[in-house]
């Protein structure tokens, strides 16, 4: 009878240790949940619905959006278009001086922001890129094409890396079965890779997008702002802090935030979670 007693009593404080355990993980989750709603719903009491409704309402406000928006979908479709191979080459390929080459390829993802946007200035300030841009009649600073610039720097290294770890989830063997049924390379990649990586690839999309879009500190170094033209949403925000329109600040704000909901959201709905995010 003792015994038994003695063994319930464990078991009990083995289920109390595992319950005060995942209650402790579970309340840290909560409290961060709790924080950011509140960062959220704080500011929007700070602002005053009158004040959200009169900005919401001002042209600039979804100029600032718009450009946001289709700069950022084109600088997403430029890093697609090189982070797909060049992810599927690191994915697949034994790379020559790998170390090197994997280092080169990530510092853009370590080194601030700001500091891209000078090396970026000072690329296009020196040949062969001046020339280049002067012969193309492709006007950088102050102008929308050197937004879409920045915006590509400073994701690039970010996409090829999602991407990577999209091809990294699809298994070799799929490709090995196309190859020995006589399908080319072109064809393997175009019929088997891809489609297998395709919802690692679209949760990629959305992630540099959501990236590209946040964007402002490089644009701040190396475009310039000048509102009307290449204030994104972000640079907006900085733009109106510094003009004293706190409450215009804050509607654009808001509006990142709601950019940065719905493009978790959507990654989540595509199942990148396991995969990518």
């Amino acid at each position: 009878m003792v015994g038994s007693t003695s063994v319930l009593s464990l078991s009990q404080k083995s289920q109390i240790k595992q319950i005060a355990w995942h209650g402790l993980f579970g309340g840290i989750g909560a409290l961060l949940l709790l924080a950011a709603v509140s960062l959220v719903v704080v500011n929007a009491l700070f602002l005053g619905w009158s004040d959200f409704w009169h900005y919401l309402g001002r042209p600039r406000t979804w100029s600032s959006l718009w450009i946001t928006i289709w700069t950022a979908a084109l600088a997403t479709a430029i890093s697609l278009a090189i982070g797909i191979p060049a992810g599927y080459a690191l994915s697949r390929r034994r790379v020559p001086l790998s170390g090197l080459a994997h280092t080169l390829i990530d510092l853009p993802v370590m080194v601030p922001p700001a500091a891209v946007g000078i090396f970026l200035l000072g690329v296009f300030k020196s040949f062969p890129a001046a020339e280049l841009s002067t012969w193309l009649g492709l006007q950088v600073h102050h102008a929308v094409p050197g937004v879409v610039v920045a915006q590509v720097a400073v994701t690039l290294a970010f996409g090829i890396r999602l991407i990577k770890a999209s091809f990294d989830a699809v298994s070799p063997r799929y490709e090995a079965v196309s190859r020995s049924l006589g399908a080319s390379l072109p064809r393997t990649f175009f019929s088997v890779s891809l489609p297998l990586a395709r919802n690692g690839i679209l949760a990629s999309v959305i992630v540099i997008w959501a990236r590209a879009a946040a964007e402002w500190e490089a644009l701040m170094l190396f475009v310039g702002g000048i509102q009307g033209r290449t204030d994104t949403l972000p640079f907006a925000v900085y733009l109106d802090w510094n003009g004293g329109i706190l409450g215009w600040s804050l509607t654009n704000s808001l509006f990142c935030v709601v950019i940065a909901l719905g493009s978790m959201y959507a990654v989540r709905r595509l199942g990148g979670r396991g995969h990518v995010y």
